[in-house]
């Protein structure tokens, strides 16, 4: 049962209406609205002390705590009591000082030693010396002679099986020379998709259009599949490394 449903439970065993519990709270009607319909799911302290008070209840009532006055613990408990001796202003302030404390350890958990570790969690791929062309054509190392990679684990990288290494310029301005793609192994690969092909035993990166291998660069014209004797589908392109950075395509 949430918080809500509890005020509500109350103020219907007292036949009180929202105007009545704001007036004896001290709590605004549009507030008391966004709590009773679930829009504020945990109220702050003061003012669920406030509607405790109102319904004449204990907090432990409202907050669904067996173990004793929104606490556990003797000293949770203990504080809590000094609170309620506190005026309005002495609870703002502590509820100032409580949110303070609460955003810088947020903070701390997003710190530079967190991120690094984060950083830590790399995986493996192999990477093919033999770079597959974003020109003209160059021969798609097939042999398995390849150096590895670590890379950041992620969900892209994770679903990666190889990495190539770009040569050219006709995928650009998205794909420059010496970037590196992340490949996912596959026979084909649906229209619109980038993929690494070999068409007359030479690599290509290109995006596969059904009958075309298509450039991004408008000076690199689009080669027609028709016209090689073999070819066949090595991967689609998954993801990019570049300047260290791995994103999605």
């Amino acid at each position: 049962m949430t918080f809500a449903q509890r005020v509500k439970m109350q103020k219907a065993a007292r036949h009180m209406t929202t105007e009545q519990l704001s007036r004896e709270s001290g709590i605004p009607c549009s507030t008391l609205n966004k709590i009773l319909s679930g829009a504020i799911e945990e109220p702050r302290l003061s003012v669920a002390l406030a509607i405790a008070h109102a319904l004449a209840c204990p907090l432990e009532v409202l907050t669904g705590d067996s173990g004793g006055a929104h606490g556990s613990t003797p000293d949770e408990y203990r504080i809590l009591r000094k609170y309620r001796r506190l005026d309005v202003n002495g609870r703002e302030l502590t509820e100032l000082v409580i949110d303070k404390e609460l955003s810088r350890i947020e903070k701390e958990s997003m710190s530079p030693d967190a991120e690094a570790a984060e950083e830590l969690h790399m995986i493996t791929l192999p990477l093919y010396m033999l770079p597959v062309s974003a020109g003209t054509g160059a021969w798609l190392d097939d042999s398995g002679y390849c150096e590895t990679i670590d890379v950041r684990a992620t969900k892209v990288s994770l679903g990666a099986d190889f990495a190539l290494r770009v040569s050219g310029n006709s995928m650009e301005p998205k794909f420059f020379d010496g970037d590196i793609l992340l490949v996912k192994r596959q026979s084909e690969v649906a229209v619109g998709d980038l993929g690494i092909f070999v068409a007359d035993g030479e690599g290509y990166f290109k995006r596969y259009t059904g009958e075309h291998l298509h450039s991004f660069n408008p000076a690199f014209p689009d080669i027609l599949i028709a016209n090689f004797s073999e070819f066949r589908c090595c991967g689609k392109v998954i993801g990019q490394m570049k300047r260290r950075r791995l994103a999605t395509v």
